[in-house]
């Protein structure tokens, strides 16, 4: 076990590198394929020594070989958590299609993330292919029957929509994007019921307490925090442990 989980930690930071050129690009209507990686400010061709993992960012102190521009520590980040949420996941379900399945999932949670954070955007072009690979997945991989997944997409999707809807009408101004409705719905279905009860309550509870300290720290005073990092956290919950989070919470309310 202790091999598979260095194997896909390993692999998750090399997924991580790619995921970091899909939240930079995919945003800026750019092609996630051509051109080769460059530096953004001398546009210069990374060679393969500049795309190690983590080490590349490290070794050159977070500055391009070329230019010394500096280099965004989200790249570093993005690599780590990928690394760890596939070693997460290959933990949780070892050699088996679900895994393969999380990875997947997780390899589009991420960029979302970033994507939102950065741009307050859950662009169409990843949350529709993670809503039909979702879809096609559950299908054929799972220990609930498909209804189980369709009616957590249902449910999930359905209470951001109403609340999207809600929000103008009760507090006169947006509350809710339509592209958190249509991450909720992929994620639902990878989730199931139970876990798409999970993520929203984890969503929001840790939205709610991030919001409440960013305020407090008056990092930020007005405007909107984005949803979609927190229903990824929520999700991933949710998938890799949410089996027991419900077992614990029934128990306690038996």
């Amino acid at each position: 076990m202790v091999y598979t989980l260095i194997y896909f930690v390993v692999l998750g930071l090399i997924i991580g590198s790619f995921l970091n050129v899909v939240a930079y690009r995919i945003p800026r209507g750019e092609s996630i394929v051509r051109p080769p990686s460059h530096c953004p400010h001398c546009h210069t061709r990374l060679r393969a020594l500049d795309l190690v993992p983590m080490v590349s960012w490290l070794m050159l102190r977070g500055r391009c070989r070329h230019c010394c521009a500096p280099v965004h520590w989200q790249y570093p980040v993005v690599e780590a958590v990928t690394g760890l949420l596939l070693g997460g996941v290959a933990w949780r379900y070892g050699w088996s299609w679900e895994t393969l399945l999380g990875v997947v999932f997780v390899s589009f949670l991420v960029p979302l993330s970033v994507i939102d954070l950065r741009e307050m955007l859950l662009p169409n072009v990843l949350t529709f292919p993670l809503f039909g690979m979702a879809l096609l997945g559950r299908l054929w991989i799972g220990d609930e029957p498909f209804w189980m997944y369709a009616a957590g997409s249902a449910a999930g999707a359905g209470t951001l929509l109403f609340l999207a809807w809600l929000s103008p009408r009760l507090f006169g101004k947006e509350g809710m994007g339509l592209g958190d409705v249509k991450l909720m719905a992929g994620i639902g279905l990878m989730v199931g019921l139970p876990g798409a009860i999970l993520t929203l309550f984890a969503a929001s509870l840790t939205g709610v307490a991030a919001g409440f300290a960013l305020r407090r720290s008056n990092f930020v005073k007005e405007g909107h925090i984005p949803f979609g990092p927190f229903l990824s956290l929520g999700a991933v919950i949710a998938y890799l442990y949410g089996d027991l989070f419900i077992t614990w919470y029934l128990d306690l309310l038996m």
